[in-house]
């Protein structure tokens, strides 16, 4: 451990970062229970509620882009603090708007707050921490941070049962308010000023660099896909579950399930890994998610209501397990292919992850309400676009790096391929 993090209590640092790197997702699916509540209260379409979930991971979206080369320049803990300020307003704004469009410009602010933490808390723990440390730290506050979308709703659930829709947003602004203040008082900079190195231009410019590389889609879309259906069936089942005739407290039990199975997923590829290539367990994760979704769709077609249409709380679990191999093994493999951009990569890939869950919230708010049928298709759709285009950039990526080696191979070898270069490939 180093020294900044030995001036601050154990439990006390442990707790602000579980809270830095999970408030972001409990922000977002907080609300979940009371969607039809939240509309019915604004008198407008459950879509434009559901719309504000794309305009929060919107927000998430631009700060990954964004935060960390920041803080790289200007210190890790101002810039958390400016945006754990915002986060608190803006929940504020979330429980008092008026109307939707208040409430969806408070949702995007919420969003642009909360992704300080969810991208710094990262990089404060790689600060305070050697690397067995650092491992020891990630492995406990990840799984914390993988049922925060499940411990969301059932909050959620309850505040809006029996206090209001509003009260879910007073606990967010509650909850940031108390790690702004611990972060203010207890936890000193974890980036002292000669390690800070001011690189936003480099980042940046890695960025088309990035864009032009098949293998950078063929993980980037693996983590856009695993989100994009996993957050469309958070913002579509509500609605599923009210037509199923489940009440709000009782609804705010359905999301335990997936994300149980998520950090399942996550323990299990992890113990793989280190026998398996990258690629085949990504393989086996798109698996598990194709084989949820058509168990969804088939439930669909069945037409089957209450009990039977429960099911689904069984079926989307199955996507969720194969999405504790994409989202972790994909990140971990886009970062490492490109040592030389990892920062640009982390970010980008973060970006374009969160934007993929907007485009599944988005789209899954224009099906028909509470329709599983509809739902089914949209997961199963997304679940083929990810084996396509991981099939597709796979070969793609093949295909570039062979014609660079090729470029790369002087004429006298070129002209020998049956011999020096193919023992040079071996090695």
């Amino acid at each position: 451990m180093k020294t900044a993090s030995a001036r601050t209590p154990y439990a006390l640092l442990l707790a602000v970062l579980c809270s830095l790197n999970a408030g972001g997702l409990f922000a977002s699916d907080i609300n979940l229970p009371g969607v039809p509540a939240t509309a019915h209260a604004f008198g407008t379409p459950v879509a434009s509620v559901q719309w504000t979930f794309s305009a929060f991971m919107i927000g998430i979206a631009v700060s990954q882009a964004v935060y960390g080369p920041i803080s790289d320049a200007y210190g890790r803990k101002r810039v958390i603090v400016t945006g754990l300020g915002l986060f608190v307003l803006a929940s504020l704004v979330c429980a008092v708007a008026p109307t939707v469009e208040v409430f969806g410009a408070g949702r995007l602010l919420q969003a642009l707050g909360a992704g300080s933490g969810m991208v710094l808390g990262r990089a404060v723990i790689s600060d305070l921490y050697e690397e067995k440390d650092a491992a020891r730290m990630f492995a406990t506050v990840m799984p914390i941070v993988g049922v925060s979308p499940s411990v969301a709703p059932l909050v959620g659930g309850y505040l809006t049962t029996y206090v209001s829709w509003r009260a879910p947003f007073v606990v967010t602004a509650l909850i940031g308010l108390a790690t702004l203040v611990v972060m203010v008082t207890a936890i000193p900079e974890s980036l002292p000023p000669e390690r800070r190195s001011k690189h936003l231009g480099a980042t940046l410019k890695g960025y088309p660099k990035l864009l032009t590389r098949p293998l950078f889609w063929a993980y980037t879309i693996n983590l856009a896909v695993a989100y994009g259906g996993y957050f469309g069936y958070l913002a579509a089942s509500p609605l599923v579950f009210e037509k199923m005739g489940l009440a709000t407290e009782t609804t705010s039990y359905c999301y335990i399930t997936v994300s149980i199975a998520y950090v399942a997923g996550n323990l299990t590829s992890r113990a793989l890994v280190r026998r398996r290539p990258v690629n085949q367990l990504l393989w086996v994760g798109h698996g598990f998610f194709f084989v949820g979704a058509l168990m969804m769709l088939g439930l669909g077609l069945s037409g089957a209501g209450a009990p039977w249409g429960l099911l689904v709380l069984v079926f989307m679990p199955v996507m969720t397990y194969g999405n504790g191999f994409l989202l972790p093994l994909s990140m971990s493999a886009g970062v490492t292919n490109f040592r030389s951009t990892a920062g640009s990569a982390s970010g980008l890939m973060g970006a374009l992850q969160l934007l993929g869950a907007s485009l599944g919230i988005f789209l899954s708010s224009r099906l028909p309400a509470g329709d599983l049928f509809a739902l089914g298709w949209f997961v199963t759709g997304a679940s083929a676009v990810g084996i396509v285009a991981f099939a597709l950039f796979l070969s793609l990526a093949a295909r570039q790096s062979a014609a660079a080696e090729s470029a790369a191979v002087p004429e006298p070898v070129a002209e020998n391929r049956s011999g020096d270069l193919q023992t040079a490939t071996a090695e």
